[in-house]
């Protein structure tokens, strides 16, 4: 499935991450703002009186990627908030070009509505986020629970007082490095792989519960199968992907 104007990274049952492309397109998302009669989004609202469209679109238009969480019918789930601080250097020695550190962004905010929180939309956001930059990032958490969020589930460290690379304003932040968020997606992948592939392990459990219990699994069923493996191969650990591999050639070996 596509959605106008936002650029979709990643699905996760009927939940799609990205990143928007333009302003006007914040304007077909569904945000549930929190009211006294309803529960919605209220962290920003309470904060700064900051209305949430113009929160997002102001992001944009200044050219901060934002990234979402979406239900199918458009309905916000969470977004995350990044600006660009930092690009990244490069050196030529002897006709070889080297990077000498990858770009800077900061996290300036990320909120999961409420009604969707502690199910892991926040963690997943997060790291298809820092995927797509491809660059170090850091945050300022500005409470504790934030804090155990981005240090405990993310694991973000403070900034090493030796990093020569950024401005000592950023001396109390916290730093999830590149590579390491790159690798972010599939560490959590790895750690919770029906949070981030719902479909294929939905899948591969029950077609091993129908083979164990002697129940026919046809080629078609195999295939299909095969098919979503092969698409999601580059998040899955290799003890999965040994297991999923040796449940498909036993299933072979039979037709």
């Amino acid at each position: 499935m596509s959605f106008e104007g936002i650029n979709v990274l990643h699905r996760a049952g009927n939940i799609f991450y990205g990143i928007m492309e333009s302003s006007s397109s914040v304007d077909k998302l569904k945000i549930d703002i929190n009211h006294h009669n309803s529960v919605g989004f209220n962290y920003f609202h309470n904060k700064f009186g900051m209305p949430y469209n113009f929160l997002l679109k102001s992001s944009i238009d200044s050219g901060h990627p934002l990234f979402v969480a979406i239900k199918d019918s458009c309905q916000l789930l969470g977004f995350a908030r990044f600006e660009k601080i930092s690009d990244e250097v490069e050196r030529t020695h002897k006709g070889k070009r080297t990077t000498v550190h990858n770009s800077y962004h900061v996290l300036r905010s990320i909120e999961v509505h409420p009604a969707q929180r502690s199910v892991g939309i926040g963690r997943l956001l997060c790291s298809i986020a820092v995927k797509h930059l491809k660059s170090n990032v850091v945050t300022l958490p500005d409470n504790p629970q934030a804090m155990k969020f981005f240090k405990d589930r993310l694991k973000f460290n403070m900034i090493n007082a030796n990093n020569n690379s950024l401005s000592s304003r950023y001396s109390d932040y916290l730093i999830l490095p590149y590579p390491r968020a790159k690798d972010l997606l599939k560490i959590i992948a790895g750690d919770y792989p029906r949070l981030v592939m719902p479909e294929l392990i939905d899948r591969y459990e029950a077609l091993v519960f129908s083979y164990n219990m002697g129940k026919s699994v046809s080629k078609k069923d195999i295939d299909d199968f095969r098919s979503l493996f092969e698409a999601s191969k580059e998040l899955i650990n290799n003890k999965l992907i040994d297991d999923i591999e040796s449940f498909i050639d036993n299933v072979d070996s039979i037709h």
